[in-house]
């Protein structure tokens, strides 16, 4: 197991966010060093090369968070917006189509909500990387809970 501090969790996240790949094209976690990495036909032609693949090295392939999940954090978020008029625009954003492009324009009409969403989601998904990195057992699930504490503490202070 790796010491938490060892991955980038902003690499994490964003390989979690990322719904654009296609099945030759993916995230994926070194449990070995931690490290991130792409990989697609440029890499897949150098590990070829160099006689390595994925599988070999124990990789693990980074799959992206299911969209239901974003909508649901969304609808969290939303439920903590005090200011009514807020609310009622975001709710009304997400209840159409398009909703995760409905909401970030909504927000724009807001602009001290943009901050505290960029938070709430930051953290939401930091949670999401350090659970995907315990269940895969990367990293001591002892240390994962203490990390996942911790930025609950800071999100709520």
């Amino acid at each position: 197991m790796l010491p938490l501090d060892a991955i980038d969790l902003d690499t994490l996240v964003m390989a979690l966010e990322n719904h654009f790949m296609d099945s030759d094209t993916f995230f994926w976690l070194d449990p070995e060093t931690g490290r991130v990495e792409l990989w697609g036909e440029e890499v897949s032609d150098e590990a070829d090369a160099e006689g390595w693949d994925v599988d070999e090295r124990g990789g693990i392939r980074i799959e992206p968070v299911e969209s239901f999940e974003g909508y649901r954090d969304m609808e969290v978020y939303i439920g903590s917006v005090n200011d009514p008029k807020c609310r009622d625009r975001l709710q009304q954003a997400i209840d159409r189509s398009s909703p995760f492009r409905h909401f970030k324009d909504a927000l724009y009409e807001f602009p001290e909500q943009q901050t505290a969403w960029y938070e709430f989601h930051d953290a939401v998904m930091k949670r999401r990387g350090i659970e995907w990195l315990a269940e895969w057992d990367v990293v001591d699930p002892a240390e994962a809970e203490a990390a996942i504490a911790k930025l609950n503490t800071s999100t709520t202070a």
